[in-house]
Formats: structure tokens, sequence, C-alpha cells
């Protein structure tokens, strides 16, 4: 591991931003994502270990590749929004309350930009504001998100967790 997995857990919702598992280490990673009831494992970047190793564990693999170092492109967005409202969010409401939350675990390369950025996302959609999402991010993850990213966060509209259309604080 280059990076200690970051447990990001606001608003309801609980990720899991880490570097990317090999081939060597998938096995210590599934049996602490499993820990962590982990549902998905969202990979940003090439794979580097096999998919089998997680989903026998009942982790699903879900492929969201973008380039590094850039923010992510509209339909990665749009397909993350749908992973994270499928995991925490029904008929507009939180699914979950307390300390039995499922968690989304997300990586990149170092687990440094396009994992945290897809985070960051997840949080304004629920309502924080960027610069909120980014404190709560980098308090529990050292030097994520570069400029670029930060930018895009800056500007980010959201595009709708809640059918509803209410935020997660409007909902808590």
């Amino acid at each position: 591991m280059i990076n200690k997995p970051s447990i990001i857990s606001c608003a309801g919702f609980k990720f899991i931003i880490m570097d990317a598992p090999s081939r060597h280490n998938a096995e210590d990673y599934a049996e602490g994502l499993k820990a962590h009831n982990a549902k998905y494992l969202v990979r940003t970047c090439e794979p580097m270990y096999d998919d089998a190793v997680f989903v026998s564990r009942g982790i699903q693999i879900e492929e969201l590749y973008f380039t590094d170092g850039a923010a992510p492109p509209r339909h990665i967005i749009v397909k993350w929004i749908e992973i994270v409202r499928e995991t925490f969010v029904e008929n507009g409401k939180l699914k979950y309350k307390g300390d039995n939350i499922p968690s989304i675990a997300v990586h990149c390369l170092a687990g440094l930009g396009r994992a945290p950025v897809l985070v960051a996302i997840a949080l304004i959609e629920a309502g924080l504001d960027y610069q909120d999402a980014v404190k709560h991010i980098r308090k529990n993850r050292h030097g994520a998100l570069n400029t670029h990213q930060l930018d895009f966060l800056r500007s980010y509209r959201t595009i709708g967790l809640y059918k509803s259309g209410k935020s997660c604080c409007a909902l808590l």
C-alpha cells in the first residue's frame, strides 16, 4: 500500500478512498473492505488485480476510468451518482442510519486524485458546499485533489442525487 485507506463518513454516506490494490495485496484489501461492509469497489484506473478476489466476497466491481489528474467527464459522474444513489438512497431518503452503513470503496493509482474527486462530488450532491467537502476529504486524505480538480469542484453543479430534489442534509 502506498497510502493507508481513508474512511470518509459524512451525511449518512461511507466511502473508502484508497490506492490501487495489486495482485500481491488484493486479498488484504478485500478482507479490509469486507470488514467495512463494502458493496462496491469503484476503479478509476487500469486494473492490476484479479476482480474475483473482491467479487467472491460480495463486492461488486465498477469501472469508472478517466484520465489521471483530470476531472471526470459527465458520463462518469452520472454513473457514479447512480452507484451512490443505489447504495445509500431510496425513495429520495437515506436508506441507513447508525453504525451499520454499507460503504463504497473507490481507488485510483495513489488514491489522491480521481478517487477523492468522485467522493467530493457525492458529498456536494448530498448538500455540502465544495469547500466543506474538500476539507472533510483532506482531513482524512492528506494531499488529495490537485488544482485542476479543485477548480472543477468549485464550479460543479449538482445533477440530482435525490430524485425528490432535496439534499441529504435537508433530509437528516
